[in-house]
């Protein structure tokens, strides 16, 4: 291609190549931590949509005069779980969470079910959610509070 002058202008293939190498370079470099900083995004959201959900539960229980349950597995939870033995619980929602939807590696570590009583009040304990290095520690102590770590 020829400029209004009668010059020759452009890249030569050695320029290309050399600022290739150098993008190249700089994506190595930068890919693991785009990587770390994408599994601790993951964590802090899934553990505030749980905490989320804890605070739900906590004012629905109060509001409803009822018992309100967040049940636990190793990488979901079930909000508003109907813990009745014949699962009658009519206002209870069911709603399952998987914690696949923020990232695929996440894991939620928690030793009960967390149930809060018509008065807020709940079992206490810490719900830990983690994925690879990164890990967010929920709180819950026995009036019913729960906060991040």
């Amino acid at each position: 291609m020829k400029d209004l002058l009668g010059r020759q202008r452009g890249f030569t293939l050695l320029e290309v190549i050399i600022v290739m190498a150098i993008m190249g370079i700089v994506a190595a470099i930068g890919f693991p931590a785009f990587s770390e900083w994408n599994e601790k995004q993951a964590v802090r959201s899934a553990a505030q949509a749980v905490l989320a959900h804890m605070k739900q539960a906590r004012i629905m229980a109060v509001a409803d005069n009822r018992s309100v349950s967040i049940t636990f597995t190793s990488t979901s939870y079930t909000f508003d779980a109907d813990t009745t033995s014949d699962s009658s619980c009519g206002l209870c929602k069911n709603e399952a969470v998987s914690l696949a939807q923020f990232a695929n590696n996440l894991t939620i570590t928690s030793a009960a079910t967390r149930t809060f009583s018509s008065r807020g009040t709940a079992n206490s304990g810490n719900i830990t959610v983690t994925s690879g290095s990164s890990s967010k520690v929920i709180t819950m102590n026995v009036i019913g509070r729960a906060y991040l770590q």
